[in-house]
């Protein structure tokens, strides 16, 4: 993993260098958007509820804040998560936008705490009972695949909602550079052909599959 994260901060551009519209516009508005929002507190304060945990690392409290901004910037009608989430995280893309309907995998007890703080918009789902009709209604316009979907049967679902993205559809992944695993899964993911751009930020990687954008694998400072 040190020798990934090396290879990482070797390759890393800063938006300055970019020059397509859309990777820089997304880099301004999200991935580098320093500023305070009460929601951040908000978000600590019910994570810290779900998790029974006092201190929250840096790292976490960041990739938290990023979900929330992208999910603010999309704004989709739904998320879908797979795999184990933390509360952090899974609060965080809740509050990005509150009309979005949010979708994981978690306990009853776990979505019961959410609405009692006033997180209205999550729902829970079991994908081993999964078929097509589902991802349909599901509408995967922002998928989350946690880092524990990469080592259990949750990663047979990528497939799925590749068949029913659309070309506004988001796919993040966490842990990409986890192990040698799961860095071989995001070199193969790059290389769908129905991807056309990818963002490497070491901590997760994003997959876009926008039409009129040529083929860009981008390793972003973050």
């Amino acid at each position: 993993m040190v020798c990934s994260y090396l290879k990482y901060l070797w390759k890393r551009k800063s938006e300055y260098s970019i020059h397509s519209p859309f990777v820089y516009e997304f880099s301004r508005k999200v991935l580098n958007d320093s500023g305070s929002n009460r929601d951040y507190d908000t978000i600590l304060r019910i994570s810290r509820l779900l998790d029974k945990k006092k201190y929250i690392n840096f790292n976490l409290r960041k990739q938290s804040r990023l979900l929330y901004r992208m999910v603010r910037y999309f704004e989709p009608d739904s998320v879908v998560s797979f795999g184990h989430i933390s509360a952090l995280n899974a609060t965080s893309m809740a509050l990005g936008h509150m009309q979005t309907k949010v979708y994981l995998e978690e306990s009853e007890s776990f979505l019961e705490t959410l609405n009692s703080m006033g997180v209205v918009n999550v729902n829970l789902i079991q994908p081993a009972e999964f078929d097509s009709e589902h991802f349909k209604r599901l509408n995967t316009g922002f998928v989350f695949f946690s880092r524990d979907s990469f080592e259990d049967d949750t990663w047979d679902y990528l497939a799925d909602c590749l068949n029913h993205k659309t070309s506004d559809s988001v796919f993040v992944f966490e842990g990409i550079h986890h192990n040698r695993d799961m860095e071989d899964a995001w070199e193969e993911i790059k290389a769908n052909e129905d991807v056309s751009v990818t963002f490497d930020l070491f901590c997760v990687g994003m997959v876009f599959f926008r039409e009129g954008i040529e083929k860009q694998d981008f390793v972003l400072k973050y």
